[in-house]
């Protein structure tokens, strides 16, 4: 019995992991994006289990855009510097 539930607890985790490192954005989140922003060049995403995240440059300085999962848009920010 414990074999078994050591590997339900591993697969549920793998499947965790795989959702979590998925970057791109469902069609509800990119429909929302494009219709906030129109098309825009070099659109990197992040996502996690809540919200989707657009990294690109907007009027020339670069910021993040943030969705819910559902499409709905949240906000955008000035993005942080990347330590170098």
């Amino acid at each position: 019995m414990k074999r078994i539930t050591k590997g339900v607890f591993t697969l549920a985790l793998g499947v965790l992991l795989i959702a979590c490192a998925t970057k791109e954005p469902n069609e509800t989140v990119e429909k929302a994006f494009v219709k906030k922003f129109g098309k825009v060049e070099s659109v990197k995403w992040t996502r996690n289990a809540d919200y989707s995240y657009a990294h690109f440059v907007f009027d020339g300085k670069p910021v993040v855009a943030v969705f819910g999962n559902d499409g709905q848009y949240i906000e955008t920010d000035l993005a942080k510097p990347t330590p170098q």
